[in-house]
């Protein structure tokens, strides 16, 4: 026996592993927009990716490949077999219903693509500037039509909302991540060194983590989520790096001991904000007394890291400890 099963795919934890066409977009999201205001990403939450930002939200799909609006907008079907040997037709929805099923009439819908086949791009209408793109593509009337008729009544009123971004992103990592990289350097954050290559590794890395994990009743939702004050911390800027080589400089170390100090200096917000706090508490702790501001840079560094020798390389106890210098206020 033979039965139509349809399913609503949520997509799983194992998708975005390993995607770097998707990894690479979202990241080009952040680098766009996440100055704006109550900016967040959620990873996989309700659909691929999730945008929201100054009471607005955009539900996005990633697609690596070339599409046309049959290919967005087409079931998909699978045949499988059950455990009592029946087999099942199960249905799928398209690519285009699955991303209108979330949200409300008001939200935003996006599909990224590598491209749009000549035929249909002839039916898109260029929009510059996208809210969070920097353009996009709605579809004219006469695609609209054609796109509602094979979607589900409940979705058909949210198609004035849908926009198709076609991707700058090259589906070369290496080439994605030089791209990247320009990106990064045109918002003044600091990519010498190799540190473009860190900070896109570390966004790829932190992408996985919030992949992977699995929502239960969206009680923890805002685990799957990157924002404002994350990117914040990973897009450090030449002036905020700049004043860290200073006070580095005025050390006096040799260079192999420089530059592991400077390749701790992005754990620091990422994994090492309670030893910050901990180090900043004790500055400002001595901050005003006659003894302190008699030291040298280097004097005060081995006075602040002096009780935490125990839990910590040396390494990291001065990375964290000029960063303090660095924001403590006189």
């Amino acid at each position: 026996m033979t039965e139509v099963v349809e399913v609503l795919d949520n997509g799983g934890a194992e998708a975005i592993k390993g995607f770097n066409f998707q990894k690479a977009n979202l990241i080009l999201l952040a680098i766009n927009n996440y100055s704006k205001q109550n900016f967040k990403i959620y990873i996989e939450a309700e659909d691929d990716i999730v945008v929201s930002y100054e009471n607005n939200k955009a539900y996005i799909q990633v697609k690596k490949q070339v599409h046309t609006f049959s290919t967005i907008s087409k079931k998909d079907s699978k045949k499988i077999q059950e455990t009592n040997g029946n087999k099942v037709t199960k249905i799928f929805p398209s690519i285009l219903e699955k991303n209108l099923r979330s949200g409300t009439d008001t939200d935003i819908y996006k599909i990224i693509v590598k491209d749009i086949r000549a035929a249909d791009k002839k039916k898109l209408i260029l929009k510059k500037p996208g809210s969070i793109c920097t353009e996009v593509y709605r579809l004219n009337d006469k695609a609209k039509e054609d796109i509602i008729k094979v979607l589900p009544e409940e979705l058909k009123g949210k198609i004035d909302n849908f926009y198709f971004f076609i991707s700058p992103i090259n589906e070369d990592l290496n080439e994605a991540v030089k791209y990247l990289i320009g990106c990064l350097n045109e918002i003044n954050v600091s990519v010498d060194n190799n540190r473009g290559r860190i900070v896109i590794a570390e966004l790829s890395l932190t992408i996985d983590q919030k992949a992977q994990e699995v929502l239960r009743d969206g009680v923890d939702k805002e685990m799957k989520a990157m924002d404002t004050k994350y990117f914040s911390k990973v897009f450090v800027t030449y002036e905020n790096l700049n004043q860290f080589e200073r006070v580095l400089d005025s050390l006096g170390y040799n260079e192999i001991f420089a530059n592991k100090i400077r390749n701790e200096r992005l754990k620091i917000e990422l994994n090492l904000t309670d030893l910050k706090n901990d180090i900043k508490a004790t500055l400002h702790e001595h901050l005003n007394d006659e003894n302190l501001s008699g030291l040298s840079n280097r004097e005060i560094i081995e006075f602040l890291i002096k009780g935490f020798e125990m839990k910590f390389s040396k390494i990291t106890l001065i990375s964290v400890a000029i960063e303090c210098l660095c924001e403590v206020e006189v």
